[in-house]
């Protein structure tokens, strides 16, 4: 009788520990929330010195995260055609540079939050170092809930001034530690005249153990750190403000569920001219000094 006792509650634990890790599991099935930078929630382009209702700068910091910076924190803001960087890549037909709020219109101050795209930020590292996270949340729908077993991924092209870290769901609900070692999906150096491209995935089993993302149903956080350095390697002495801005399109082009694409659907993002339109066009280099600072 004991030993069915025993058996009895050994299969009672086992079936518990399963439906927990099914309650703590699920399965996409679509993706909405989307959107590129410098678009309202139906995907339309915005005028500069708009305020971005999708993306928004959740930390900052102007002195290597020491401290933030609550100035540069906010929805972000749309740079304005006049005040973008001679040497940046260029707005595409359905996306736009942002920048976090603060933004000046010169590098000797000038008007703030008007599309003006200077910001605080020398070095890549120490006391003058600018940190500015862009975070979009968007929300991935499907059966169950917890960690998604189904292999989703999502596609991104990036630029940025001066460089960038891309994370999905990290500490904080959409922050991130800028001092903590976390595990980037993505970065590039040297960011504002060209583009990368980034696809986030979470493994082709859906468990992240070959991908670089890990999803859930429910709301999710696309999390991009940008520095601002003034192309300066090490510490730097300068507290000068120069451009700094962040582009990400193309999400959502090559986004798929169980390598299936995902239908535009609702607020979706739109991905029309998004392929093939930026090629090999870019606006005139600026020329910028690296300095390396011991």
């Amino acid at each position: 009788m004991k030993f069915r006792v025993g058996m009895r509650l050994m299969m009672m634990v086992a079936l518990a520990v399963c439906l927990g890790g099914l309650v703590r599991a699920g399965t996409a099935t679509n993706i909405f929330g989307l959107y590129y930078t410098g678009t309202d929630s139906s995907g339309a382009l915005l005028a500069g010195g708009a305020v971005d209702p999708n993306w928004s700068v959740t930390y900052a910091s102007t002195n290597g995260g020491s401290s933030t910076n609550n100035t540069s924190m906010g929805s972000a803001y749309v740079v304005s055609n006049t005040y973008i960087d001679a040497g940046w890549t260029q707005n595409t037909a359905s996306s736009k540079w942002i920048v976090a709020p603060g933004a000046r219109t010169a590098a000797t101050g000038g008007t703030a939050n008007v599309g003006g795209d200077f910001l605080p930020g020398n070095g890549d590292r120490g006391a003058n170092n600018g940190i500015f996270v862009y975070t979009l949340a968007f929300t991935i729908v499907g059966t169950g809930s917890g960690t998604v077993t189904n292999a989703v991924s999502i596609s991104l092209t990036l630029s940025a001034d001066d460089q960038y870290r891309v994370y999905v769901n990290p500490t904080g609900n959409g922050t991130v530690d800028p001092t903590a070692k976390n595990t980037a999906s993505g970065s590039a150096t040297n960011a504002w005249n060209n583009t990368s491209a980034v696809t986030l995935q979470n493994g082709t089993n859906g468990t992240g153990t070959s991908g670089n993302a890990i999803f859930r149903i429910g709301t999710n956080y696309l999390t991009v750190v940008v520095e601002n350095t003034n192309s300066v390697t090490g510490t730097s002495g300068s507290a000068a403000l120069n451009p700094s801005g962040l582009l990400v399109y193309q999400v959502g082009a090559a986004s798929l569920i169980d390598g299936r694409p995902i239908p535009e659907v609702g607020t979706w993002l739109p991905i029309i001219g998004a392929l093939g339109l930026y090629g090999a066009m870019m606006w005139r280099r600026r020329t910028r000094t690296a300095v390396s600072v011991q």
